[in-house]
């Protein structure tokens, strides 16, 4: 049950990035729209390769972590420049929700390797 629900919060990242990376490309402001499409793509292709896999890749798990944060803090961004009242504070929170789970991943990677 854990595990289909962490990759089930990839799969919704995915889709929410990729959705607003088209928007803003619609609304002319090409190069965030295109690096939030980007990353959104990323975050789905590791979705979709996680589960044909079904192994651990903790090394992918740790970059995508980083992707979703940075994406996540770029829509904030987006958000507030388009004066949304909510949703920025709410994709801030998730961007440093998965910064937090990088920074945890990392420290348990670095434990791992000193013993």
């Amino acid at each position: 049950m854990k595990k289909k629900l962490v990759s089930i919060h990839h799969f919704l990242v995915a889709l929410i990035l990729i959705s607003k990376g088209f928007d803003k490309i619609q609304h002319h402001h090409s190069f965030i729209g295109w690096t939030i499409l980007l990353l959104g793509v990323i975050v789905l292709s590791y979705f979709i390769f996680i589960k044909l896999s079904k192994k651990p890749h903790a090394t992918l798990e740790l970059l995508i972590h980083l992707f979703e944060s940075i994406a996540l803090f770029l829509t904030s961004y987006v958000y507030f420049q388009e004066g949304k009242s909510l949703l920025p504070f709410v994709t801030m929170i998730a961007g440093i929700g998965f910064l937090m789970a990088t920074i945890l991943h990392l420290k348990k990677h670095y434990k791992r390797h000193e013993n």
